[in-house]
């Protein structure tokens, strides 16, 4: 481990809080910057976008029955594997 030499300058009791408390203020501002500058993350903590997808969801599932009938037509029209001729 290449970054394992910082132990020799810098206490483990006093680096791995700094470090944790680092990773917990730059989680919180990345949180409340989308927080702050999104229409859609509060209207999301409210459950608006729940009511929104509740209706689009059932139409796309007459797609894949249609795919299915269409694919034995489909293999009609292939053509036929190559015959070799192995005969001396």
């Amino acid at each position: 481990m290449n970054e394992g030499r910082i132990w020799l300058y810098v206490k483990p009791t006093i680096g791995i809080p700094v470090f944790f408390l680092a990773f917990v203020a730059a989680s919180l501002l990345v949180h409340a910057s989308i927080l702050y500058n999104t229409t859609w993350f509060a209207a999301f903590f409210q459950g608006g976008a729940v009511a929104a997808q509740a209706a689009p969801e059932a139409a796309p599932a007459a797609a894949p029955a249609a795919a299915m009938e269409a694919a034995p037509a489909m293999e009609a029209n292939a053509a036929p594997a190559m015959e070799t001729n192995t005969t001396p």
